[in-house]
């Protein structure tokens, strides 16, 4: 059986349309049609134009595509139907056409394929109730159901055309999700998903997207052919992996996929947070809306005249005054420094300022003398004391033994700071005390820390460190019945109490910088009453007094 090269053509122009044409074609068509094409060419062309349909944009280069012979023939059959102007084939390169036997369009051997034999549908007397439409072109979208600006299709259809190219979706990740494969389950292909992942590394790690982000992926069909559905290919996607930053991919006029990040810009504000105590300090503070980081400030800042442990009592009472960083919404994006905090323990209360000078800064008293000390008194965060300096029954040798420091009970993994500044002198597997620290201060004061997990990464025996930083681990190695840090301080190479230890501040200020530190103090007492008195407080005869430096504490 022989076909000329123009039925092959038109063959499957009529089998596209035959599958997916509507029930009927009105009459008004007809005449649409033809004001609108004039010959294969126009109705080429007009196809073509059909991606602008739906909006004002015409499509980027990359996402545009060739028309293709079944797309000609399928407005050309639709005309031929409506009996107002004669078929016109798209003659395109030879196609293989198989026909089942015996259907309508089963040709005769040897002969022409003649569209005129296949039987259209009867016109209907009265013509179906069109829509108002601003040409022939937007006419001849609504005639395949897509009406101008229409945003969803009917998913069992296959015939998508290029009006229908916008596409959103907004993606919450969720616990194990990876950039790669939320691109992909969208619909993305492979190659362009690790495209896009490889764009974004620029300007964003994908390793640390957070389950609960959301991403935003704007796609478009409108490359995809007519028969079959098309693949999304993306056109921008968006995410803010923090409060002060966005980032961004999209195309460039020649499609190639772009990157950049987008700093928001930040507004510095003072806040100011105040409490009792009824548990801890940590708790209370959380509960007056203090960011955790600057809780973790409050602990270091104190840790040299504090015991947490012992010193905090229900009733006691706080003020902190703090920077803030907000985005134009009033969000938090980030914490500034801890301008001042009062702490009311037992009666005394105990006032630190922070003040620069020479590009450092560290806290003082309102005297002007330096809060920091030669050693830390707790060099841990959040530990309890399980077991004091001086003689005990020892947990696992089960007799009476000097015990010849102090041991905190903290998690596995816990951080463990520095006392002091020094230089280590022991680091390493140290027998009954597991994984050991010593590190020497001066001449007189050095200190260690045992049953460590593991040690702080880069940090070498001979390594000089700084009071505060992290230097190991919590872990229960050596000699241990639990997680635990053992902490000795010893003077003149023997242990003593740490508890007893008098260590002096390292600065006091004089001359020009207690007068600017004296200066900085009021500043910050008048914002501290400044935002004490935009807190609403009942007025009662009875109501405590709102200035935590007050003997008998705050309650706002």
């Amino acid at each position: 059986m022989t076909y000329t090269t123009a039925g092959i053509a038109i063959m499957g122009g009529v089998g596209a349309f035959e599958a997916h044409r509507p029930a009927s074609v009105s009459p008004s068509l007809a005449s649409d049609l033809v004001a609108a094409f004039s010959g294969t060419q126009a109705v080429a062309q007009g196809f073509a134009n059909l991606g602008t349909l739906g909006g004002d944009e015409t499509l980027p280069v990359w996402a545009q595509r060739i028309p293709s012979a079944a797309d000609a023939n399928t407005f050309s059959v639709a005309a031929a139907e409506a009996g107002s102007v004669a078929p016109t084939p798209f003659v395109a390169a030879p196609a293989l056409t198989t026909l089942m036997p015996g259907s309508a369009l089963e040709p005769t051997p040897d002969t022409d394929f003649d569209i005129e034999t296949v039987a259209a549908d009867p016109v209907p007397s009265a013509a179906p109730i069109e829509p108002v439409f601003a040409s022939p072109l937007e006419t001849v979208a609504a005639e395949f159901g897509m009406g101008a600006g229409r945003r969803d299709w009917d998913a069992d259809d296959s015939v998508v055309l290029e009006a229908k190219r916008d596409i959103q979706k907004v993606i919450e990740v969720q616990r194990g999700d990876t950039l790669y494969g939320v691109l992909v389950e969208a619909g993305l292909s492979e190659t362009e998903a690790k495209d896009t992942v490889g764009a974004l590394a620029d300007v964003f790690s994908p390793r640390s997207l957070k389950a609960g982000q959301e991403i935003t992926l704007n796609l478009t069909t409108a490359a995809g052919g007519v028969v079959t559905t098309p693949q999304p290919q993306l056109v921008s996607l968006s995410l803010e992996p923090s409060v002060e930053r966005d980032v961004t991919v999209s195309r460039d006029s020649k499609g190639e996929l772009v990157a950049e990040a987008i700093d928001k810009p930040l507004t510095e504000t003072r806040a100011r947070a105040a409490g009792v105590i009824t548990f801890s300090l940590y708790d209370a503070a959380m509960k007056a809306g203090l960011p955790s980081s600057v809780i973790a400030d409050v602990i270091k800042a104190y840790s040299y005249d504090v015991d947490f442990q012992r010193d905090i009592q229900e009733g006691d009472t706080f003020e902190i005054v703090y920077e803030r960083l907000e985005n134009a919404d009033g969000e938090l994006a980030r914490t500034g420094q801890m301008l001042y905090a009062a702490l009311n323990t037992s009666g005394v209360t105990r006032q630190i300022y922070w003040f620069e000078r020479d590009g450092e800064g560290e806290f003082y008293n309102s005297k002007g003398e330096a809060v920091r000390k030669t050693l830390l008194a707790t060099p841990i965060d959040g530990a309890r004391i399980t077991s004091g300096f001086g003689a005990r029954k020892h947990p696992i040798l089960g007799y009476t033994k000097m015990h010849k420091g102090m041991d905190f009970g903290a998690p596995t993994g816990t951080p463990i700071y520095a006392a002091g500044n020094g230089t280590i002198i022991e680091m390493g597997p140290k027998g009954a005390y597991g994984n050991y620290v010593r590190i020497k201060h001066n001449g007189t004061y050095q200190t260690a820390y045992a049953h460590t997990s593991r040690f702080a990464k880069g940090l070498h025996k001979g390594d000089k460190v700084k009071q505060g930083q992290v230097i190991a681990y919590v872990g229960t190695t050596g000699r241990s019945t639990g997680p635990h840090l053992h902490f000795e301080v010893l003077v003149d190479g023997v242990q003593v109490n740490p508890k007893k230890i008098k260590s002096t501040g390292s600065t006091k200020l004089a001359g020009k910088d207690l007068k600017a530190f004296k200066e900085q103090v009021a500043a910050i007492d008048s914002d501290r009453q400044r935002m004490r008195g935009a807190v609403e407080i009942a007025e009662r005869p009875d109501a405590p007094t709102t200035d935590c430096a007050d003997p008998q504490g705050c309650q706002n």
